[in-house]
């Protein structure tokens, strides 16, 4: 029998989405799986909508917005109690998958060695535009979708080896979570995952791409692309991974690169045209500000930030020169990476 995975979706406030999720997400071809929906708190009548139209889906209510990392955590520690499970999937509530999809994650992960999968994801509104096909790293502690908004020409239809996967489809072996923990809860949303990437990886688990795990996605459905506090949370939690999971000598060099591509990115969007809708995002003064405010929070937080990498020590298998090694083959450049 096939080893049993559970689909974890985490739904807040999805009423606009949320059918065509649970649906796509129960029409698997993969022979041994359940689905379990974790309502975060939603008031939209969504949480009543999967208890009343998917019976078959398990329900685990929140009764509070507990946000990305917790509401996930809820949803991963409920999987983990079923003895028979060796996977957990997680699955954005505004995604949409093929029916391989499940099938083909597991098949990535026969070899014993992978302990995490990522899908191809592509935009639900543009599906010939890449979402993401797993997580790239940077030296200053942030990371970026692989392949992003690239036009999908086949070019990521290899399965490769990649450093982790994005949480909004992805898949993770049983142990990896036992090893190394689930979502850290005080990155409460965005980077998470890349910090589950950095704990499986330097636990000497690899990542796996799976191209044929197709998921559809309508991007930042729960909040504006732009928004200011995605911009906060990103900031904050990319100096908490650095602190946590790099090694001191490139943390050392970490400040100068983040400085470079900064200064690089902002030149970048200050040239950049007015979008043809007229809608425009935060101002830089604006993101300046989200960002100060996020780095000021994350130097109050490296006390703990320090105890949760001293603690890491019991599983760490990798030294410096390997992490300075995926930074070569798992790395990107400035001109890579956006300014929020």
């Amino acid at each position: 029998m096939d080893p049993r995975a559970v689909i974890v979706i985490l739904n807040w406030n999805g009423r606009d989405y949320i059918r065509g999720c649970v649906r796509s997400a129960l029409d698997q071809t993969y022979g041994n799986f359940r689905v379990l929906v974790v309502d975060n708190g939603s008031t939209d009548g969504s949480r009543e909508t999967v208890a009343d139209e998917f019976p078959e889906a398990g329900l685990l209510p929140l009764p509070d917005n507990l946000h990305f990392a917790r509401g996930s955590n809820a949803g991963f520690e409920e999987a983990l109690r079923d003895p028979e499970c060796a996977f957990v999937a997680p699955l954005n509530n505004d995604t949409r998958v093929d029916p391989e999809w499940l099938a083909s994650l597991v098949a990535s992960a026969q070899d014993p060695r992978v302990g995490t999968v990522a899908s191809k994801m592509v935009f639900m509104d543009r599906p010939e535009i890449l979402n993401s096909t797993g997580i790239a790293i940077a030296r200053d502690g942030s990371g970026l979708d692989r392949g992003w908004n690239q036009r999908d020409e086949g070019q990521f239809d290899t399965a490769v080896d990649v450093f982790g996967p994005s949480a909004g489809a992805a898949l993770y072996r049983r142990e990896v979570l036992e090893t190394v923990g689930l979502f850290d809860a005080d990155f409460v949303a965005y980077y998470e995952d890349l910090d589950l990437a950095w704990r499986a990886r330097l636990a000497g688990w690899e990542g796996r791409f799976s191209p044929r795990a197709v998921v559809f996605h309508k991007y930042s459905a729960s909040t504006s692309p732009r928004a200011l506090w995605k911009t906060y949370q990103g900031e904050r939690n990319r100096i908490w991974n650095l602190v946590q999971n790099y090694p001191r000598r490139l943390i050392a060099t970490a400040v100068p690169w983040n400085a470079g591509r900064l200064g690089a990115a902002l030149l970048r969007r200050s040239r950049s045209p007015r979008p043809a809708s007229g809608l425009q995002g935060p101002s830089m003064s604006e993101v300046g500000a989200a960002m100060a405010r996020a780095r000021l929070d994350a130097y109050r937080g490296l006390p703990r930030a320090i105890r949760k990498r001293r603690l890491r020590a019991a599983y760490r298998k990798v030294g410096a020169g390997i992490v300075a090694a995926w930074l070569r083959q798992y790395g990107v450049g400035w001109r890579d990476l956006p300014v929020d």
